[in-house]
């Protein structure tokens, strides 16, 4: 299995929000770039029926056919290889000629599942990276697995939704806390970014950002919206507020200033895991500025 470990900070995905959109809404699609999504996901999964996955994807695939100059990344969610419409959808993306940036591939249960869609791609579409779903048990027992099974595994999502179900729990925050903190550290193993769950309560926003909080609190990069209106409370909340950089500045000058030695900050003492997490906050706000031209955050 190929590792990512020790990926340059550079590389790692920005994925504050990544905004759901069922495929057989097509005025929808361009929702994401509009509210400032950092991903917009085209879905052939659970938001379409199964007699409609034929329509969803004859709807889904021209949008992947160019892509614009700018705006989010642009991914795709399939169904489950493991299920004849997976392998449908597979099919029409190679015979479309559609270039998503990435799929967004769901109930991921073992890495050898990411080196067959890997295969079944080829060469044809080998720009195309995948955010990987771990929504049940046997992926969350593999997730380490799974995260460096291949350089096309650019970040993990949990899917709190499955995995609740599937163990007959709720999805309380408490409840998911293991799976939640072992998809985690993970991703952050295998160099790449973590993504939390869906929040559902569509009109509860100081939940989303009480629950948020929690999750970035965590480790994770971003989390899934399924609603436009969660897209703002979410990028806010992931992305570091100008305080927090503003110290983080000062660690890392401070820090070469001194030539790599232990410092003090604010009363701190400042050793070099400090610095690489500052370094780190700064590569963030550098990605930040790229997509949206200002800082964003509390």
């Amino acid at each position: 299995m190929n590792t990512q470990m020790n990926a340059p900070m550079s590389s790692l995905l920005l994925c504050r929000s990544m905004l759901m959109t069922c495929a057989l809404h097509t005025r929808r699609y361009t929702r994401a770039a509009e509210v400032g999504a950092d991903i917009c996901t085209i879905d052939l999964e659970d938001s379409v029926p199964e007699h409609a996955k034929e329509e969803a994807r004859q709807h889904a695939l021209p949008f992947f056919l160019k892509r614009p100059p700018e705006g989010p990344v642009r991914a795709l969610r399939i169904n489950s290889l493991r299920t004849p419409a997976g392998l449908r959808d597979i099919l029409a993306l190679l015979d479309s000629g559609a270039r998503p940036d990435a799929l967004f591939v769901p109930k991921v249960d073992s890495a050898q599942d990411v080196l067959i869609l890997q295969g079944l791609l080829g060469e044809r579409l080998a720009a195309v990276f995948f955010i990987v779903l771990i929504e049940t048990a046997a992926g969350l027992c593999a997730v380490e697995e799974i995260a460096t099974a291949s350089p096309r595994v650019r970040a993990i999502t949990f899917g709190g939704a499955d995995f609740s179900a599937e163990l007959g729990i709720s999805m309380a925050w408490e409840n998911l806390l293991y799976a939640r903190s072992r998809t985690v550290v993970a991703a952050t193993r295998a160099g790449i970014a973590a993504l939390d769950a869906p929040y559902f309560e569509l009109h509860n926003q100081e939940g989303l950002r009480e629950e948020t909080l929690k999750s970035r609190a965590l480790g994770f990069a971003g989390r899934v919206a399924v609603h436009p209106r969660q897209v703002a409370d979410i990028n806010a909340e992931y992305a570091p507020a100008p305080k927090v950089i503003e110290r983080a500045r000062r660690i890392v000058q401070a820090a070469e200033e001194h030539g790599g030695e232990i410092v003090v900050v604010d009363d701190d003492m400042i050793g070099p895991p400090m610095v690489l997490a500052a370094r780190k906050l700064l590569a963030l706000e550098q990605k930040i500025l790229e997509k949206d031209g200002v800082l964003t955050g509390a």
